[in-house]
């Protein structure tokens, strides 16, 4: 078996989660791996529960439901409780450090990233990019793909944006450098 990463991204409604996970499925697919993207979503139009599961591989994929993901990113401490026992022993977990607490954290087996996107995000000038810098990490830390190939199809999908593609650019750089 070659590449195989399945991921579950989990925030509230309004973090980007849902754009996140597309950017890296859009991106697997265009360099040619099989990916599956299965959102869900309260029907809050803000403040509801927001996840994603997403899967590269470049194998065929039998189902987009994946029981206990390998990697998981969480953006709000309200995701911890409530999907923290999912993941994998021996797991990835990245977490937005901005407003999960270390102590939220109640699992030893697993590997944690703490990314202070929320402070990183403000820092380059909108709270909104908080996703692409945990992004940029989570391609940083599973190498499953070039920074450039998320790049590429964030502005294939944000024409005509450029202020706002730039500052996109930098937030996936960010979290790609730590």
């Amino acid at each position: 078996m070659g590449v195989y990463v399945d991921s579950f991204m989990a925030g509230i409604g309004g973090q980007g989660i849902l754009l996140m996970g597309q950017l890296l499925a859009k991106a697997a697919a265009n360099h040619s791996f099989q990916v599956t993207w299965l959102p869900e979503y309260g029907v809050e139009k803000r403040g509801g529960d927001a996840t994603c599961t997403v899967i590269v591989s470049e194998d065929e994929i039998y189902s987009p439901v994946v029981a206990h993901p390998q990697t998981m990113i969480l953006m709000h401490s309200r995701m911890v409780p409530r999907f923290l026992s999912r993941l994998k022993e021996r797991g990835l977990l990245i977490v937005n450090s901005t407003l999960i607490d270390r102590e939220e954290i109640t699992r030893n087996e697993v590997e944690l990233v703490e990314v202070p996107a929320g402070e990183i995000a403000q820092g380059i000038g909108s709270e909104k990019v908080a996703n692409l810098v945990l992004l940029g990490a989570f391609l940083k830390r599973t190498g499953v793909l070039p920074l450039d190939a998320v790049k590429k199809e964030l502005e294939a999908s944000r024409k005509g944006k450029g202020h706002q593609l730039e500052l996109n650019f930098q937030a996936l750089d960010r979290g790609y450098a730590l």
